[in-house]
């Protein structure tokens, strides 16, 4: 048997953090649910060239398992299933866009507040103050009232809820960062401001806003689901989870499935996605501190 010198390299575990990395149930509990919801979202239109909405009156109103409609049908007969599954798809693209585009602007704000400090700091944070302090449903309903209906303006109103929280956290672990002793060592040797941002500071930030952002997709469905509920979401005639809901409002006593089923849809979405964002801070928390 030989022994490695005392000064030989330690060997590769990198698959071994890799495989240990997915070792914890609650992380891969949620990517299961996230990937199977994803998958569904993607294969909606090839479910069904129609959608979900092809209207079939004499399977109407028929109960889950009921023949090959798997969450049943609704008054004008269309199968919720695929609704469910189209509707999903509209979700993930419009949440996707507003947590990317909040992610961005958050970004930019919080990297510079933090970084220079001074009055750049303290304007840029009440600015921040002033957005976080206005209701998100009473704004959203005054904008998309008077906004033209579109995925576009729905996507700037769903920013419009993230952006000040990615600001705070960044513009925190920022300001933390910059007192570490390679960033004022950077520093001293006249490293640029943007070199210091990008290849010093914006690695600090990469846990805790990937945290942030799935927690954040999960709101942003929600809050999708709850404006096209009240009319003023997606445009009319596209599924979305809140508008098929709508649609079972008024026969919630006789088919019950009707508002049900893209109710738990949305849970299940929801759950994963909060076990995703657990699992994945438990374990990045485990693998900084080795």
């Amino acid at each position: 048997m030989t022994s490695l010198p005392m000064d030989a390299p330690p060997p590769n575990t990198e698959p071994s953090r890799f495989v240990g990395f997915f070792s914890s149930p609650l992380l891969v509990a949620g990517l299961v649910i996230v990937a199977g919801a994803v998958l569904i979202a993607a294969l909606a239109p090839s479910l069904s060239p129609l959608g979900g909405t092809r209207i079939n009156f004499p399977e109407a109103l028929r109960p889950p398992l009921a023949g090959w409609h798997l969450m049943g049908t609704d008054q004008l007969g269309r199968d919720i299933f695929l609704r469910v599954a189209s509707a999903l798809r509209i979700s993930f693209s419009i949440s996707l866009s507003a947590v990317g585009l909040a992610l961005v602007v958050g970004l930019c704000i919080g990297l510079v507040s933090g970084y220079f400090g001074g009055w750049v700091d303290t304007i840029l944070m009440r600015f921040t103050d002033i957005q976080m302090a206005l209701p998100f449903i009473v704004l959203a309903v005054a904008i998309l009232s008077v906004a033209t209906p579109g995925y576009l303006s729905l996507t700037v109103v769903l920013s419009l809820a993230a952006w000040p929280t990615y600001a705070r956290v960044i513009r925190s672990t920022t300001r933390i960062e910059r007192n570490e002793d390679h960033v004022q060592a950077a520093i001293a040797l006249g490293a640029s401001h943007g070199r210091i941002l990008i290849r010093y500071l914006a690695r600090a930030i990469i846990v805790p806003t990937v945290v942030l952002s799935i927690l954040d997709l999960a709101a942003m469905i929600i809050y999708e689901a709850t404006l096209t509920f009240i009319a003023i979401g997606v445009p009319p005639g596209v599924p979305s989870l809140g508008s098929i809901m709508a649609d079972g409002k008024n026969y919630i006593a006789t088919a019950w499935w009707i508002t049900a089923m893209p109710g738990l849809a949305i849970l299940i979405v929801i759950a994963g996605l909060n076990m995703l964002a657990v699992g994945f801070r438990q374990k990045t928390g485990m693998e900084t501190r080795r």
